[in-house]
Formats: structure tokens, C-alpha cells, sequence
């Protein structure tokens, strides 16, 4: 009887071998343009988590399909319907910023689509959507971290730094306003920028006139990095705390030693990498990249993990690997994944939750500080 099985075993595992098939994962990423760090390093992590493991339980193969949206909102969503309609993929993942994500999901809706952005933080990304979650928290607790982190260190008096374009900074600034102001903290001004501008004087000496114990800056790398060497000329020493969209190598390279001390919330550091998984992400991306594993890499993986997990649910209900309306419902009901950044669970909202890491600029490195749960 035991040979028998094993005969019946394998012959099935021969079936399924022989009839494996390819099935695509759509990518979309911000590769070039002014943000083309977020896109190029989530590409780094993705290309590590791929490496590990792009075969399906059932022997299917799985193959990434990847277009650049050049930080573009027209583009992310023209990404999308092309992955959807012309290359025929099971499912999306991106974007990195809050806007493009926003573009993409009513594409994916009306297709349904699954789609999953692995750093999208603004709440409006999977809000009153069916086919759309993330990976990474969002931001009412990413303000709520930043704000409780100022207050518990004696800064009661802030001034916001709000990216009128980014929804991601908007958003940011409204969550880390209300929980500041509702820890007993006064918000003494809001000073709005624009992404792509490099000349901050204006802003910085309104920011001056405030003296501040704190300055929450709620925008991107490029923007940040300029304003804090600006402030710094200007002899401005006071504390600057952001969020995941500072903490990138391009902060250092371009605000020197102005950005020493420069503090933000984040979803991975190495140095707090615990479990299995971590450590065995981080292994291989040292061992490929030979430098620190980033945030949006990490993150990256994990949502890539999470697709594949759902997929194999799926294979183990009988279900196509490539059935969308099965891998939604897989991605949607994640329960306590165990991944590179942490453990994650999804919410009613499909928003991931999940801790955070503070993590602050010391002698041009980013240094780990604090873990802080849901």
C-alpha cells in the first residue's frame, strides 16, 4: 500500500510538473525620474525575494513584468491597464507613492484585479476599495508614531513642513497634527513646499521666526535633504523629525553633514531584524548588494511574499494560481504573515497592521532607536 501511494504521489507530482504554467506578476515602479530612489531600491529587495523562491507549489513558475512610471500618475495608471490588458498578469504590485498608487487602483478595480503597494501610506489608497491592499501601515499611525516620539522627548512646540503636491504629505501632516496637538503639543505654523523646489529660504526664515522645538517634515528625500542644509546655513539647529519618504542614502549625500541627527519613522531597520525570514533577507542582500538593507526593498519582498503565499492558498483549494478573485480574497484575509519587515496583518480596510522603527542619522549612517507596536 505505502509503495502504491508513493507511485500515485509522484505520478500527481509529475502531472502537475507537466502541466505548470507561467503566471505574471505585474510591477509597477517609479525607475526614473525624481524619485527614482524609492523605485530602484524597491526593485532591489523585489529581485532578492524573487531569487529566493519564483516557483509555486504546483510547479508553476512565476514571471515579474515590469514597466517604469517615471514617478507619473498618467503613467502608473497606463501601467496598469497595459499589465492588465495587453500582458494578461494575475495580479499588481506598487506603487511607492501615495498618489501613483491612487491613479492605479480604480484601473485595477474595475478590472478586478488584485493589487497590493508594498509603501503606499496614505489612507485614501484602499479606502472604499475591493481589490486593493498594502503591505506597509498607514499613515494616521506613522503621524501618530512621530508625533508620540517629539511629545515623550520634551518637544511641545512643532512647525509641519507639507508637500502641497505629494497626497502622501498631506496626509501625513493632517495625522501627525491631530495626534501632536491631541498629546497636549501646539503646532505654531504649517510651512507648505513643492516638490521639485531647491531654493527653501523663504520657508526656512518663516520657520525661524517660530523658534520650534520640533520640525515634522512630512515630504520626500530630495526636498527634505535641501531644506535641512539650508536650515543648518541658516542657523537653525532644531531637531528635524520625518516619516519612510526621508529615509534614503540620497538624504545624507545631499544634506552632508547638515542631516546628522536627522530623525524619521520607518518600516525596517536591519539592526531590529529578528526573525528567520530577516535575517535570511538580509544575508542575501548583503551578500548581492554588499551594503545595509533599505526599507522599501524589505518591503518590497514582503508584498511579493504575501502574493505568493496567497497563490499557493489558492493551488491548495483546488484554485488556479492565477485566479484573481481567489488571490484577492487571500491577500485581504492575511493573517499574521510572518515577513522580512515584521509580522503583518490586514485589516477590514486591507491596511496592513504592523509596527514601526525610528530611526535617526548618526555620523551618516542610519541608526536604529525604537520599535513602536499598533
Amino acid at each position: 500500500m505505502r509503495k502504491a501511494f508513493s507511485f500515485v504521489a509522484a505520478a500527481a507530482l509529475m502531472s502537475a510538473i507537466a502541466t505548470a504554467k507561467e503566471v505574471k506578476i505585474g510591477v509597477v515602479l517609479p525607475l526614473t525620474g525624481p524619485i527614482a530612489a524609492f523605485g530602484q531600491t524597491s526593485k532591489g529587495g523585489l529581485d532578492i525575494a524573487y531569487e529566493q523562491n519564483h516557483k509555486l507549489k504546483n510547479g508553476d513558475d512565476v514571471k515579474l513584468v515590469v514597466l517604469d512610471d517615471r514617478g507619473d500618475k498618467v503613467e502608473a495608471a497606463t501601467a496598469v491597464k497595459r499589465l492588465i490588458d495587453k500582458d494578461g498578469v494575475a495580479v499588481i504590485l506598487g506603487e511607492v507613492a501615495s498618489s501613483n498608487s491612487m491613479a492605479m487602483a480604480p484601473v485595477a478595480e474595475r478590472a478586478h484585479t488584485p493589487m497590493i503597494t508594498h509603501a503606499s501610506t496614505n489612507p485614501r489608497v484602499t479606502k472604499g476599495k475591493k481589490y486593493v491592499t498594502r503591505a506597509c501601515f498607514i499613515d494616521p499611525f506613522q503621524g501618530s508614531v512621530m508625533a508620540k516620539y517629539a511629545l515623550e522627548n520634551g518637544m511641545k512646540k512643532a512647525v509641519v513642513v507639507t508637500d502641497a503636491k505629494q497626497d502622501y504629505s498631506v496626509g501625513l501632516s493632517k495625522a501627525f497634527k491631530k495626534a501632536y496637538r491631541a498629546g497636549g503639543g501646539k503646532i505654531l505654523k504649517t510651512v507648505l513646499i513643492n516638490s521639485g523646489d531647491k531654493d527653501f529660504n523663504a520657508q526656512v526664515s518663516a520657520i525661524k521666526a517660530t523658534s520650534p522645538d520640533i520640525i515634522a517634515f512630512t515630504g520626500y528625500y530630495p526636498e527634505a535633504a535641501l531644506m535641512v542644509k539650508q536650515a543648518r546655513s541658516m542657523g537653525i539647529d532644531t531637531p528635524f523629525i520625518g516619516a519612510d519618504g526621508v529615509g534614503f542614502p540620497e538624504l545624507v549625500e545631499i544634506g552632508g553633514k547638515a542631516s546628522e541627527g536627522f530623525m524619521y519613522t520607518d518600516h525596517f531597520n536591519e539592526t531590529a531584524a529578528n526573525s528567520p525570514e530577516a535575517k535570511a533577507y538580509v544575508e542575501a542582500f548583503h551578500k548581492k548588494y554588499s551594503k545595509a538593507a533599505d526599507s522599501m526593498g524589505a518591503l518590497a519582498a514582503d508584498a511579493y511574499g504575501m502574493i505568493l503565499s496567497a497563490m499557493n492558498q489558492c493551488i491548495d483549494e483546488g484554485k488556479a494560481s492565477d485566479d484573481k478573485e481567489c488571490i484577492n480574497d487571500k491577500l485581504r484575509h492575511t493573517k499574521e504573515y510572518s515577513g522580512v519587515t515584521g509580522v503583518i496583518t490586514i485589516d477590514k480596510n486591507g491596511n496592513a497592521v504592523k509596527s514601526a522603527v525610528v530611526n535617526e542619522v548618526k555620523k551618516g549612517d542610519f541608526v536604529y532607536k525604537t520599535t513602536v507596536n499598533p
